[in-house]
């Protein structure tokens, strides 16, 4: 098992906004340079029933001004006002769409006259079953926090990605962000070190604008223009947003470049914050060699002579032996770095853990079923451990014993990114796997969606 570090990005004070409890967040006015059109313009799509019409204009800021957003995506409905938008594709009264070459909605009719300010809509990230957005408000006095720079992330089965950047609406919110994860976690990051430098942060946002609007070339112009692609933490944040919009190649041309050896800077050693943030793209981007390289560097700056060990230190070679365990190539590789852990830090439950599931992979099942067990007793409701134990168990032939380990998580609400793969692999039945309106679905969340804490960061479950 691996516990992954925190990262250096943490929050203000954020509210979840769910469509079961929806954030007052409206929408941004388009600018008043003539009386609102009282029908549609020439082949707008258009959507609703009632006498009283209208569209809106998405409206991104930055660190500098304001302007609309065309050919994005976008969400939009009705914010608490006793009405809503009939006739939606999804029939929830929630539209999705994009913007039109002026930033504008579709028109939406409705039975009641609102003004912009009634409506919420916000850029969008995909289209799937599952999403999220989040409010920022002041610490003071909870007003809203607009064009505050921010990241978006959501955890894979090898570390925090990247999911969305940009700037918070004029109401605070940010993006809704869409995924077919089920009850995947998002988390929202406004204290990263890439945040305080706003040209730099800008660059990237206008990236990423480009892409979301299916204009690559334009997007990679851009990356081509930069100031801030120079230096091996810049090109790691490019390759983090690279890889968010979906092209891995680029990202592994990126981190290649940020590992370049380059005169003078590369005569020291790389520093350590540089080290792991290029572990952490390595990990996502499945690049083992290069991880394992990286995490037994880190590994020799923690053992340097004179250094005791000391209770807040990774654990590098846990952390790279439960990675490793996902390449069979590695799996040699993976054992010796586990033993490495229980010889360094001492036996615990996350290197037992751990060593147990290599050991599973590789045929010890005896040993790896006793070091899962053990580890078990300690982490029952670590999402990691539970789904490799509950597999371990059910892929050598004891079924009744993984089934038993799972209900007992579920009904612990124990949930992950790792879970639903594993249980996925042998058809369990969780209430997760139904349909996301479904009466099993809303049951399950309304036991166990509470919000978690963590140290230094504000986590809440995702929301519809």
């Amino acid at each position: 098992m691996t516990l992954f570090p925190l990262h250096r990005l943490t929050p203000l004070i954020l509210a979840a906004a769910c469509l079961f409890a929806p954030a007052v967040v409206h929408a941004e006015p388009a600018p008043d340079h003539a009386a609102a059109p009282t029908a549609p313009p020439p082949g707008m799509p258009q959507y609703g029933s009632g006498p009283y019409g209208r569209f809106l204009t998405l409206t991104l800021l930055n660190n500098r001004d304001a302007a609309p957003a065309p050919n994005t995506p976008y969400r939009l409905f009705l914010t608490g006002k006793g009405d809503s938008i009939q006739g939606t594709p999804s029939q929830d009264g929630i539209l999705h769409g994009v913007t039109d070459e002026l930033g504008r909605t579709a028109w939406v009719w409705t039975e009641q006259p609102h003004p912009p300010e009634d409506f919420t809509l916000i850029r969008r990230i995909g289209d799937g079953a599952w999403g999220h957005f989040f409010q920022l408000n002041s610490s003071n006095d909870k007003t809203p926090v607009p064009a505050w720079p921010y990241i978006m992330t959501m955890p894979q089965r090898w570390g925090e990605q990247w999911v969305d950047l940009g700037y918070t609406t004029q109401q605070g919110a940010t993006a809704y962000f869409s995924h077919d994860v089920p009850a995947a976690s998002l988390s929202l990051s406004i204290d990263a070190d890439v945040v305080y430098d706003r040209s730099c942060f800008d660059e990237l946002d206008a990236v990423t604008r480009r892409f979301a609007q299916d204009d690559v070339d334009g997007a990679n112009a851009l990356i081509s223009a930069m100031h801030c692609a120079a230096t091996p933490q810049q090109q790691l944040d490019l390759a983090q947003v690279l890889l968010m919009v979906g092209r891995p190649d680029d990202a592994r041309h990126w981190l290649m470049r940020a590992r370049e050896w380059r005169f003078p800077e590369s005569l020291k050693p790389v520093d350590t914050s540089v080290l792991r943030d290029r572990l952490d793209v390595e990990r996502l981007l499945g690049m083992p060699e290069l991880a394992l390289a990286d995490a037994q560097t880190l590994q020799q700056r923690q053992s340097k002579p004179g250094r005791a060990w000391q209770a807040g230190d990774t654990d590098w070679a846990n952390d790279i032996a439960y990675y490793l365990a996902d390449f069979p190539d590695y799996l040699p590789q993976a054992e010796a770095q586990a033993r490495r852990s229980v010889r360094v830090s001492g036996p615990n439950a996350f290197n037992q853990g751990t060593l147990g599931w290599i050991l599973s992979l590789r045929g010890d099942t005896d040993e790896a079923l006793r070091l899962l067990q053990l580890s078990y007793r300690d982490l029952s409701r670590n999402e990691e451990l539970v789904a490799d134990y509950g597999l371990a168990l059910w892929r050598h032939g004891r079924p009744e014993q993984a089934v038993r380990l799972w209900d007992e998580a579920q009904a612990q609400c124990v949930w992950g990114r790792r879970l639903p793969d594993a249980m996925l692999e042998v058809q369990y039945a969780h209430p997760y796997f139904q349909p996301v309106e479904s009466d099993a679905v809303k049951a399950y969340r309304q036991r166990c969606d509470a919000p978690r804490t963590k140290r230094k960061r504000w986590q809440a479950a995702a929301a519809l």
